[in-house]
């Protein structure tokens, strides 16, 4: 027999949190992209409330986050960073950098709270 839809709904919302803390958004900022409230976006967080496909779709048109990453963890492939680079314009890379700075100065930053 197959896991509960409580245990399911606690991993999906695991993986939910850990993609908001990667794109250095809050709790507010993604219950304003959900179109729910602070309290019931905590409820997805936490597995208490289960995400709808309408939110599920949502989250992949306005953040990218991967449906099947969400639903079951996998990655649908491998992101190879040397063959990106070899074929993305100077824009590109330069989109590149610059997110993965933005992404390093948020761990840094909720690191330090963590330890605060």
């Amino acid at each position: 027999m197959g896991r509960s839809k409580k245990a399911e709904n606690i991993e999906i919302g695991a993986r939910l949190r850990e993609s908001r803390i990667n794109l250095g958004l809050s709790q507010a900022a993604m219950a304003e992209i959900l179109d729910v409230t602070d309290d019931h976006y905590r409820k997805l967080e936490s597995g208490n409330t289960g995400l709808t496909i309408g939110k599920i779709r949502r989250l992949y048109e306005k953040l990218q986050i991967e449906p099947t990453y969400l639903l079951t963890g996998g990655v649908p492939e491998e992101f190879n960073l040397d063959k990106y680079l070899a074929n993305c314009t100077t824009e590109q890379s330069n989109e590149l950098f610059a997110r993965s700075l933005k992404y390093f100065w948020n761990m840094v930053q909720q690191k330090k709270m963590e330890e605060e």
